[in-house]
């Protein structure tokens, strides 16, 4: 008898969107292996690229993003009519037993048009503020996920989980000796990881390309550092000429454009600094590093900053401004850290104990129950 079924994860946008998404599609091959699993983007070279990166050709579809404002309302509704269309041909062509949707403005027609088809439906909400398009479905779907129990707030609780968000096995629990080897770093020099997340962070980069000199004069008394920073391709050209032309000594720097195994990098990390994306603090917690967080500004909802506020308040992280990242508090920050290694293995104890390893677990659980293989 032919058990094949099929899955439709609609994941696109960022990294944030999609990595989860193939966390669990990693796990589904395994525990389902008759499981046919189809990918849909949108056409935005930053996603298909991710998709590229982890061996996927995804399908694509085109699916405008919201215009804010009073005027741009009819041209939302068109945009989304059209969009709505497109999803029911696409599904139609092919329907899946299951749908995915892991948020943002691209899931929110295909979603909607399975619902329509009475295909069963479920999202995935990864920050601590539920997006508007999550809002949105989570009337219509039968089942939601939530990393968050302040972003599950916003949804039905009789069908809402907090489940934590799924980090792909390859982000997590690589050993030092490994992680050390890979970069030919020192076992006995602290390691800062210094990431931006899947494209990179412009200003991140920028702030600490200027804290470099002030880093090199205040690393004596933590017996020197070394940094494995990762750029983003596109900031990688022009940080190496830049960095080619500061004399440093103290300092071992590591640039590298993009890390395919990122739990080797979380492997060789004493301190973290990078942005507070809701994947980015899932993989922290499942490798238990301790963190700077610099919350993106512009991140909708204020929800980078609300994502890192439990890490913060139970001592696993600190919160820098993007404004206050200059030279002389980047050092101050890292070295205060590094220096301290009581308090340092108390903050890896702490984001350990926010790790969700059973989350992939859990929402594949919820995507069988759809299908119908659990009762």
């Amino acid at each position: 008898m032919d058990r094949s079924w099929k899955l439709t994860l609609a994941a696109g946008g960022t990294g944030g969107h999609i990595s989860p998404a193939l966390a669990i599609a990693d796990h589904l091959r395994q525990v389902e292996p008759e499981c046919r699993i189809e990918f849909v983007c949108g056409t935005r070279p930053v996603e298909l690229e991710i998709y590229r990166k982890a061996g996927i050709t995804p399908k694509t579809m085109e699916v405008v993003p919201l215009v804010s404002g009073w005027l741009g309302l009819l041209t939302n509704i068109r945009n989304f009519r059209r969009a709505l269309k497109t999803a029911r041909e696409f599904l139609r062509a092919d329907p899946p037993h299951v749908i995915l949707g892991m948020g943002s403005y691209f899931c929110a027609p295909i979603v909607a048009a399975a619902v329509e088809d009475n295909i069963p439906a479920m999202i995935h909400e990864q920050n601590s503020v539920a997006g508007r398009a999550n809002r949105w479905l989570s009337r219509r779907v039968t089942a939601i996920a939530c990393a968050y129990p302040e972003a599950a707030a916003a949804f039905p609780p009789e069908k809402t989980r907090v489940t934590g968000n799924p980090v792909r096995p390859e982000f997590v629990g690589a050993d030092r000796p490994t992680a050390l080897r890979r970069w030919e770093l020192s076992g006995d020099v602290p390691t800062l990881l210094i990431s931006g997340g899947s494209q990179g962070a412009w200003r991140l980069n920028q702030a600490v390309l200027d804290a470099l000199n002030g880093l090199e004069g205040s690393v004596a008394n933590i017996g020197g550092l070394q940094m494995l920073w990762i750029c983003g391709e596109n900031n990688f050209g022009d940080l190496k000429e830049q960095l080619d032309r500061k004399p440093l000594r103290r300092l071992t720097v590591r640039l590298v454009p993009f890390v395919r195994e990122m739990g080797l990098a979380y492997g060789v990390a004493d301190l973290a600094l990078c942005r507070a994306g809701a994947m980015t603090l899932a993989e922290l917690t499942a490798n238990a590093v301790p963190a700077i967080l610099v919350p993106l500004p512009e991140a909708i909802g204020d929800h980078q900053r609300l994502n890192a506020m439990p890490l913060v308040k139970a001592g696993a992280a600190v919160i820098v401004e993007e404004g206050e990242l200059g030279a002389g508090r980047l050092a101050e920050e890292v070295t205060t850290r590094l220096s301290d290694r009581s308090t340092l293995e108390q903050m890896r104890q702490v984001s350990r104990q926010f790790g969700r390893p059973k989350a992939v677990e859990e929402i594949t659980g919820i995507i069988l129950t759809l299908r119908g293989e659990l009762s």
